[in-house]
């Protein structure tokens, strides 16, 4: 598939129209209430709608009068549309009137352009008044590889690192790629560790900028697990990778993240500043410039020094 997409908002917080270019890393950098983390809850929706998990997101999210611009009365729709290459995909919600708490996936419209002509176009719509369904039949999941564009979607990697979910890590042998809260990145790791030694050691080496006192990883077989232990020449025995501290974790996670020789088709966080300082900063988003040559990268930022390390990339709002 084609790298450049383009996301369109349309009555969303507090776009009442907006576009949104991505081709590689695209940082948004502004003050709060610029609008910054709108664009990241298009973003979301989206990829819920394709993952047929919107009535999921809308109850973590809760008020879902809040999403429209000017409020529910005044603004009626939010519409989201998603282009790229020869796929386009636009959604319409509306609020649910037998319940304000939730939305209704009004319509849905995806066009495809013949391959061979471009004035052919295989257009689908249908008004849906459902949470879950597209074009007016039950989905199920195997069915969202049908169109290429749905699928990505549904595969966007939209993140909030949680440090405690970092030091309390689950099994072993949970995804092969970074959960979003950074649930399984001693997993992650030891899989680098294991199958991709050039970024484990890249990752090692990022670690060795931000930490002065680390020296290696060590895997350490305990309890029938494998273990994510670190050698610091401050101490004399290994440590246990979890007592970095929040923003070396979460340096730690972002790190994994783009290192991966497997990204994910879009990549966004939200407030990518957060907890880390100066020199956190300084190496990550070198990390990240370099994986923006290979997949789509959107973050936001209230940090001067991110907004300088991107570069050309940045975006006021």
């Amino acid at each position: 598939m084609e790298k450049m997409l383009t996301v369109t908002i349309s009555g969303l917080r507090y776009f009442s129209e907006y576009r949104v270019p991505v081709d590689g890393l695209l940082v948004f950098y502004g003050k709060n209430g610029a609008g910054k983390s709108s664009v990241v809850t298009a973003f979301e929706m989206l990829s819920a709608i394709a993952g047929r998990s919107l009535e999921d997101w809308t109850r973590v999210f809760g008020n879902c009068g809040a999403l429209f611009h000017f409020g529910s009365s005044s603004t009626r729709e939010i519409v989201l549309g998603v282009q790229q290459g020869r796929e386009s995909y636009r959604a319409v919600l509306i609020q649910d009137p037998k319940d304000a708490e939730h939305l209704i996936l009004s319509r849905e419209q995806l066009v495809v352009q013949d391959q061979k002509d471009e004035t052919q176009l295989e257009k689908i719509e249908i008004r849906t008044n459902e949470r879950e369904s597209i074009f007016g039949v039950p989905m199920e999941p195997e069915l969202r590889d049908v169109y290429p564009i749905m699928r990505g979607m549904n595969n966007w990697w939209i993140g909030h690192l949680v440090p405690s979910s970092m030091r309390n890590p689950e099994t072993n042998d949970t995804g092969r790629r970074l959960y979003p809260t950074g649930g399984n990145l001693e997993a992650c790791l030891l899989r680098f560790a294991e199958s991709q030694p050039k970024a484990f050691s890249a990752v090692e080496r990022a670690v060795a900028e931000v930490e002065p006192s680390f020296i290696r990883f060590v895997v350490v077989h305990e309890g029938g697990h494998n273990r994510l232990m670190w050698e610091s020449a401050n101490q004399a025995m290994l440590i246990p990778y979890q007592y970095f501290s929040e923003g070396t974790l979460r340096f730690l996670a972002y790190a994994v993240l783009f290192s991966s020789k497997d990204l994910p088709e879009v990549i966004v966080i939200d407030d990518i500043d957060t907890a880390l300082d100066d020199t956190h900063i300084e190496v990550l988003m070198q990390i990240v410039r370099d994986a923006g040559k290979r997949t789509n990268i959107l973050m936001t930022t209230r940090s001067a020094k991110v907004a300088e390390c991107a570069g050309r990339a940045v975006q006021e709002l």
